[in-house]
């Protein structure tokens, strides 16, 4: 059976992630693929895919990924230049237009209100996630300013980054969104229409928000393991040539 890679382009979050991927390898494989990059450090997204591809070439075959947020909008683009290098994609809360993250969100914020780093993810923290967590919120949210300070994110308070937006790719899709994601918000559902191919996925979760795997881990198991198991092990594109490079990187598998 074929295994699972997770993409995660910011560790300092991945707690979130956790329990979904402990529940998704009760029944397949699954490794965790962890971006770091030194502060101040210049990271473009060809840096990213040149450490991605030399990791995705060093597998056996290739692998189902798995991917949130941002790290999904980095695997949906690495998949339409690398067709090749996975099996499938599931994408949980990403939208094709690319600029739809929380910390773009959060970047506006601070560019336009005069108010404190901590003032605006005390306000945002509490919408990505479907309780009320008000007594942890100060936990919750230094778990978002250590990825501001520390992981991989789109722009900056002075400068956007645009990333390119989304579009159809060659291997089997699927998307699970939350219908109340403030992030992406209940328009996704008609962005991403235009670039589904027959077979994929579009899942709107009712009520649903940014983080909803981390209070329905179960749910989102089964959602992810029914579209696994419509792809049959057959299904094998040519895995890549090879790709040399020298350079290194920080991750986990």
């Amino acid at each position: 059976m074929s295994s699972i890679l997770w993409l995660d382009l910011q560790p300092s979050v991945f707690c979130f992630n956790k329990k979904l991927a402990c529940i998704l390898s009760q029944s397949r494989h699954v490794r965790r693929w962890s971006f770091q990059h030194d502060l101040d450090e210049i990271c473009s997204l060809t840096t990213i895919f040149d450490f991605l591809r030399e990791t995705v070439d060093q597998l056996d075959s290739p692998p189902h990924v798995v991917a949130h947020g941002l790290s999904g909008t980095f695997a949906c683009l690495f998949a339409r230049q690398f067709p090749k290098a996975f099996r499938s994609l599931t994408l949980i809360s990403v939208d094709p237009v690319s600029s739809n993250q929380w910390t773009s969100h959060y970047l506006e914020m601070r560019r336009r209100l005069p108010c404190s780093r901590s003032s605006i993810l005390s306000h945002i923290v509490p919408l990505l996630f479907d309780k009320n967590f008000s007594e942890s919120n100060l936990v919750l949210s230094g778990f978002f300013e250590k990825c501001l300070d520390c992981d991989y994110i789109s722009g900056s308070i002075a400068s956007h980054s645009l990333l390119p937006n989304l579009s159809s790719i060659d291997i089997p899709l699927s998307i699970i969104n939350g219908s109340h994601d403030f992030v992406i918000d209940q328009n996704s559902a008609l962005r991403w229409k235009p670039h589904l191919n027959n077979g994929d996925r579009f899942y709107s979760l009712p009520g649903g928000h940014h983080f909803s795997h981390f209070s329905q881990p179960k749910l989102y198991g089964e959602l992810i393991n029914s579209f696994l198991e419509m792809i049959p092990e057959s299904f094998s594109p040519a895995f890549p040539d090879q790709f040399h490079s020298s350079l290194s990187r920080k991750i986990s598998l």
